[in-house]
């Protein structure tokens, strides 16, 4: 009898490896149909290509990175709707039938001016929105689309020599939180609740470093596994429901590979997303005293193991996301500094 080359006698698995690549995941939709279509959609993620000047093939090597990748988690569902060229009336229909729909989103843009008029169009509700930019500057169409926004933004990975002091301190003054790439690479789990008090996220592939794949001429930036772990972040987060990716519709091998990766990043973080609100039964409440009656109130998950902090002024009360590193400091008898920064907003 021939003797069996499988280990343990276990039947030998035949796979089709095509299936198990995220391309047997999508689902290529015509645009006309999905704009006219009533029906909720039983896709996770919508995904689309928005250029200046485009055709059918923009974003197509994207797309072709991204399709040979391979899923981890079956539930996922996409659904790819070609693309637009940018026109305000369009994009606002599009994102209005998007969230009709109740999909989540990721936007490939060729350029920072799309993204940001996208990223407008989505702050006219109150909303976050966190931005992966390597500059802070009034040339940036990000920070010129948000610097006088009421919402609340994060700047995260931005470089100081690129970068306007003046316009720092103005969006510092707002609603916004601006962290130096330096900063999140000394504490990479410090921008977690940022993210997950966000709505939004907007990636220029330009905040990595060139040798990684970012599009500019940059020696610094971040890593490129530094931006993939920020996406996976994004997807897990409960609130992110729409990403743009600025990735210039190119021959840059390398930029195409990051951009697909960062997007499957997002998709994967997506697939294992828990939403989460403090309430009694799944969370445990910790009440700190802080000397002079005064006391800052935690909640920590029961199945995440994620923090936030209950932060009032007068009659004003909101819980916002936060690390365990701000209730250690509470508990050293230290204002975090995250709650210094809400009350002022709330002035």
């Amino acid at each position: 009898m021939k003797k069996s080359n499988n280990k343990g006698n276990s039947p030998e698995i035949i796979r089709n490896d095509e299936s198990s690549k995220i391309g047997s995941a999508v689902t290529f939709a015509d645009s006309d149909s999905f704009f006219a279509g009533k029906a909720k959609s039983h896709f996770t993620v919508a995904i689309a290509g928005i250029a200046k000047n485009t055709d059918k093939n923009a974003f197509s090597k994207i797309r072709n990175e991204f399709n040979t990748l391979y899923i981890n988690n079956q539930t996922i569902k996409i659904l790819d709707l070609g693309n637009f060229a940018f026109n305000e009336n369009i994009i606002r229909e599009l994102i209005t039938k998007i969230n009709s729909k109740k999909l989540n989103a990721v936007f490939l843009c060729d350029d920072d001016e799309i993204s940001s008029a996208i990223l407008q169009i989505q702050q006219e509700k109150k909303s976050g929105t966190a931005l992966i930019l390597s500059d802070i500057r009034s040339e940036n169409k990000h920070i010129a689309a948000i610097s006088d926004s009421k919402n609340e933004i994060s700047v995260i990975g931005y470089q100081n020599y690129f970068s306007d002091r003046i316009l720092i301190d103005k969006l510092n003054s707002n609603n916004c939180t601006t962290v130096r790439l330096c900063e999140y690479r000394s504490n990479p789990n410090s921008i977690e609740p940022l993210l997950r008090d966000s709505n939004f996220m907007a990636v220029d592939l330009s905040a990595v470093r060139h040798s990684d794949g970012g599009t500019t001429q940059s020696p610094n930036g971040l890593y490129a596994e530094e931006l993939c772990s920020i996406a996976n972040c994004a997807g897990l987060s409960g609130k992110i429901s729409h990403i743009n990716i600025v990735c210039s519709n190119s021959d840059n091998t390398l930029a195409n590979k990051l951009a697909a990766q960062t997007v499957w990043h997002f998709m994967d973080g997506l697939s294992y997303r828990i939403i989460e609100i403090p309430s009694k039964s799944k969370f445990k409440k910790f009440i700190v005293d802080m000397g002079n009656s005064s006391n800052l109130t935690f909640y920590k998950s029961n199945i995440t193991n994620r923090w936030w902090m209950e932060i009032s002024k007068g009659k004003k009360t909101k819980i916002k996301a936060c690390t365990f590193d701000d209730y250690q400091e509470a508990c050293k008898k230290n204002i975090p500094v995250l709650w210094i920064k809400e009350v002022q907003k709330m002035d």
